[in-house]
């Protein structure tokens, strides 16, 4: 039993220094050795976890899959218009790149492939889906523009400030509709 915990452990621990390795240097440059490094691990152990990098790539994706469905899904059918319903999506989604290194070297891998990918990432077809109506088709676009606008220019790699900045970013493009920007409140 204790043996298994430990390999649990560490599993968790090979996962958050892959994170750290591709959220820095990407998927092509991401180095195992590295990733060893960073565990005290030796690569052969490393291989006992994850049979490739491609492997350990596919599990930080399926991460961004799970928790990226999660926020969605209460996002869905909230009571809001579709506009702060998109904004506290995005925000949510922002914060959660900021306090979550798997999340956010999952999202970097999937914007990384995407102009080669024959569909977009599952994420932002997801978000997309979201703007089914006509009228809310180019927010859902917006949407995606600005997260991925903002997380593409964040000043470090840990995007620190992300959420804040998403959030900024929707309240400035809200503000020339009305002439007033979606309070923070209606939007949480």
């Amino acid at each position: 039993m204790a043996k298994q915990a430990r390999s649990l452990r560490t599993h968790e621990l090979v996962l958050d220094a892959a994170a750290a390795e591709f959220v820095r240097h990407g998927y092509p440059r991401a180095n195992l050795q590295h990733v060893a490094a960073r565990t005290g691990l030796t690569k052969g152990a490393l291989y006992g976890h994850f049979a490739s990098k491609e492997h350990l790539a596919r599990a930080l994706t399926s991460h961004l899959d799970e928790v990226a469905a999660e926020i969605l899904a209460r996002h869905a059918d909230a009571d809001l218009p579709a506009r702060e319903r998109l904004r506290a999506l995005c925000c949510e989604l922002a914060g959660r790149v900021e306090s979550d290194v798997r999340f956010n070297a999952a999202l970097r891998l999937v914007l990384d492939e995407a102009p080669t990918a024959p569909e977009p990432p599952g994420l932002l077809a997801d978000l997309r889906a979201l703007g089914e109506e006509p009228t809310t088709a180019s927010l859902a676009d917006l949407a995606a523009v600005i997260l991925v606008g903002a997380y593409c220019t964040a000043p470090d790699l840990e995007r620190r400030g992300l959420a804040e900045r998403v959030c900024e970013l929707w309240d400035a493009a809200s503000a020339g509709e009305g002439g007033q920007a979606v309070s923070e409140t209606a939007a949480r």
